[in-house]
This record gives structure tokens, C-alpha cells and sequence, in this order.
């Protein structure tokens, strides 16, 4: 069983910031005109820190990282579009470039004009990789929790079955027990404050903005893309994670980006912001005192040795 320290209840116990809205102007709305739902803690003047969320879940998500970084950056983390009360992008067939386009519309809402570290948790990781590499003038780093290699390598008859079959199951009219969802995302012995906040993470979903990520999924390889990514990336792996095992996903990233940062969660399921806070929340501090360059590809240094780490 992962430690679960008095500090990390501490963080959990904190309230929620409220929600506010911005209005955003992108091409990728109707009008060029669209609204964004988002938490913010922290002064404006300190450095960015913006959170990215996964399919099943909300900025909520993140109410330790407003507790135990606002003093220091300012945090902030936003529903994605169809996602609470954020403006869905239109049509069915957004791809993940419409999300980083939005994401962009965002800050510049914001005045945001660069991000010191960018996290991305799941698909939020998915998204992080996709807008850094779009713009990367706006990232000084990336943080990518639980990361997701994503879909984009399925083809033809195969993929149009695994689309279906994500889609089909892809309504929140369909009743799923919240204990069902907190035993997949978490550990059996993950604490109870843990698993009610991640019970009541899929709240603020709507069934068009789920679908609407899912079909952004089968859009991009991510492995494909981190190679691309000249800013540092540190990767976070949970050791008992059902829904993105480190083989499947996080080795297959490290082996594209061989200079990134691997750290381990021992005994952490998928949900690593929540279930280990205060070490999520030291690694993040630790990006920001990186040197913003990576070490080049093609000097020799075994990849996947680079920086791992193990925390329990």
C-alpha cells in the first residue's frame, strides 16, 4: 500500500476553488466565439501552472495541486471543451489539434502569455503533448501523469470496432456504480477520503463532450509527437495502474523521447494527483527548477535509465 501521509489528507481536506468562466475567441467555435470553465488560485503574477484533466474527470481533480501550489505559482486548471460548463467544440470529429487550439484561445483569454510547467493527467496528457507541440513558445515543461499513447496507430476495420465499442459505453445516462469507477482508477487500499473525491469526479460530464474526447483519442500517437518536444518532460507512472500501465504507454513514450524523466509511484493506481498529492505536487515544483533544454537525442545515453526515479 502506497504511504499516505498527514500532509497529503491535509491537501485533501482543503475546499475546492469555485468555478468561473472566460470567454474565448478561436476559430474552432461557431462565430469564433466560445466559453471556457475553469478554477484559478494563486497570484497572477506568479508562474503558470496549468492542469489538464483526464476523460472521466474535471478540474475538480485537481484540488490538492490548488492547495499545495498556489502559494508559490498560479495554478490553473479548466473543464475541457464539452466538459461542465465549457462551450463544446462543434461537430463530431474534433481532433486533438482542436483541443490544443482551444487551450491557446484559453490562455489568451487569460493573458497567460507562457506556461512555466504544463501537467496533463490521461488524455489530459494527450492534449499537453499536442499543445506543446503546437505552441512551443508557451511551455517552459511538461508534467504527464498516468500518459496515454493514445489511439492513432488503430486502423481500418479494427479501429472503427474499437471507436464503436468506446462510444457505445461513452453515456452518463448508463448507471455505473462510482465504487465500480474508483476500483478501476485506484488501488484496493487506496484511503477512503481518496476514493470519495474520485467518486465524484465524473459529476460535471456531459455524454457529447465524452464522445467528443474520445473520438480525439483515435486522432494521434503521442509517441509520434513527445519526439518532436524540445522543453523537459518528466513522466508519472503509477506501479499498480489498471488503466495505463507504464509498459503499455510510459515505455513506449520513454522510448521516443529517451531524455524525458521517468518516475515511479509505487503501489498508486491511475489517479497519482490525488492518491499521492504532496509527491505529485513536489514533483511539479522540481520541473520548474530544470534547466529549460533537453539533452540531445543522439548522444548515447540509454534512454529509459535517464532520470528514473521510484517514490513510495
Amino acid at each position: 500500500m502506497a504511504e499516505f501521509s498527514p500532509l497529503d489528507a491535509e491537501l485533501l481536506a482543503k475546499d475546492l476553488r469555485e468555478l468561473a468562466q472566460v470567454a474565448v475567441v478561436s476559430s474552432i467555435y461557431p462565430r469564433q466565439r466560445g466559453q471556457v470553465e475553469y478554477r484559478a488560485a494563486g497570484d497572477e503574477s506568479n508562474p503558470a501552472v496549468l492542469m489538464l484533466h483526464g476523460l472521466g474527470s474535471s478540474s475538480a481533480g485537481y484540488r490538492a495541486q490548488f492547495a499545495g501550489l498556489s502559494q508559490d505559482f498560479h495554478v490553473i486548471a479548466w473543464n475541457a471543451p464539452g466538459f461542465g460548463g465549457s462551450s463544446p467544440i462543434p461537430g463530431h470529429n474534433a481532433s486533438i489539434d482542436d483541443y490544443a487550439d482551444a487551450l491557446e484561445a484559453f490562455l489568451r483569454a487569460l493573458r497567460v502569455e507562457r506556461l512555466s510547467v504544463l501537467v496533463g493527467s490521461s488524455w489530459g496528457s494527450v492534449v499537453a503533448l499536442a499543445f506543446t507541440r503546437r505552441y512551443p513558445a508557451l511551455v517552459g515543461s511538461l508534467v504527464l501523469s498516468a500518459p496515454n499513447v493514445a489511439k492513432g496507430r488503430a486502423v481500418g476495420e479494427a479501429r472503427d470496432a474499437e471507436l464503436d465499442s468506446w462510444l457505445r459505453t461513452a453515456d452518463i445516462s448508463i448507471p455505473i456504480s462510482p465504487a465500480a469507477i474508483a476500483n478501476r482508477l485506484l488501488t484496493p487500499h487506496t484511503p477512503p477520503l481518496v476514493r470519495q473525491h474520485v467518486e465524484r469526479l465524473r459529476d460535471t460530464m456531459t455524454t457529447d463532450g465524452w464522445r467528443q474526447a474520445i473520438r480525439s483519442l483515435f486522432t494521434v500517437y503521442t509517441p509520434d509527437i513527445i519526439s518532436e518536444i524540445k522543453c523537459p518532460i518528466t513522466l508519472l507512472s503509477g506501479t499498480l495502474d489498471q488503466v495505463a500501465p507504464h509498459r503499455d504507454h510510459a515505455e513506449r513514450l520513454l522510448a521516443a523521447a529517451p531524455w524525458a524523466k521517468s518516475v515511479l509511484f509505487e503501489d498508486c493506481g491511475h489517479m497519482l494527483k490525488l492518491e499521492a498529492p504532496s509527491r505529485f505536487n513536489a514533483t511539479v515544483r522540481a520541473t520548474v527548477l530544470q534547466p529549460e533544454s533537453q539533452p540531445n537525442p543522439n548522444d548515447g545515453i540509454a534512454g529509459d535509465k535517464i532520470g528514473e526515479t521510484r517514490t513510495s
